[in-house]
């Protein structure tokens, strides 16, 4: 399959990216600071370093993939607010370009209405944003933007990432959150996200990861 992986260069877009080409498929790997792919960067279709608010760049990686991989976050000093526009740029190229599938790392307990939700967010995302805004609303219309895009979409939502080894024994589960979540390591996560690409059981769906 060709797969375009935004986010490449973060910590879990690596995996991903180490995870599909494993699997032979053919990856485009699309990230702000590609060199930190190292020896993975060879074995890549291609490699785009870019923004992902850029159409020109973004449109020179999705045209003629089978699939789209978004693991973006936001980058030191940037606000979220860059994931989630980001996120449109992707869609509507998408839509632009005919590439339905679309596999997008959100964050647990992110709801309209889920009050616990700030609190998480800015777990997730405070160390990598070194101050910058973490208005959940951010998350939230990336993923409003996803449900109302049209395409063939999974959102991802996996409690606190962890850089420990793969366990394969982590829970999944529909809905915002799963009952006494608990840390998951970006292996598993990474793991999850590409075996959507064999499946159309969590099409349009959202999926709570938890360890």
């Amino acid at each position: 399959m060709k797969l375009a992986v935004f986010g490449a260069s973060g910590r879990t877009g690596r995996l991903v990216v180490a995870g599909a080409l494993e699997r032979g498929h053919e990856v485009t790997a699309f990230g702000r600071a590609v060199e930190r792919l190292g020896d993975l960067a060879p074995r890549c279709a291609r490699v785009v370093r870019g923004d992902v608010v850029d159409r020109v760049m973004v449109a020179e990686a999705v045209s003629g993939q089978d699939a789209v991989i978004y693991a973006v976050g936001p980058a030191p000093g940037q606000s979220a607010a860059t994931t989630a526009d980001g996120a449109l740029r992707v869609v509507r190229v998408m839509q632009k370009y005919g590439v339905r599938r679309l596999i997008i790392l959100s964050a647990a307990r992110t709801a309209p209405d889920d009050d616990s939700a700030p609190s998480l967010f800015s777990r997730l995302f405070r160390a990598r944003t070194k101050g910058a805004p973490t208005d959940p609303g951010d998350l939230r219309r990336m993923e409003v933007t996803v449900r109302q895009s049209g395409l063939d979409w999974t959102l991802v939502r996996p409690s606190r990432l962890t850089d420990g080894p793969a366990t394969a024994t982590y829970r999944a589960g529909p809905g915002h959150a799963l009952p006494d979540d608990r840390p998951i390591p970006r292996a598993d996560v990474a793991a999850f996200v590409l075996d959507q690409l064999d499946t159309d059981l969590n099409v349009q769906h959202a999926v709570a990861l938890s360890g």
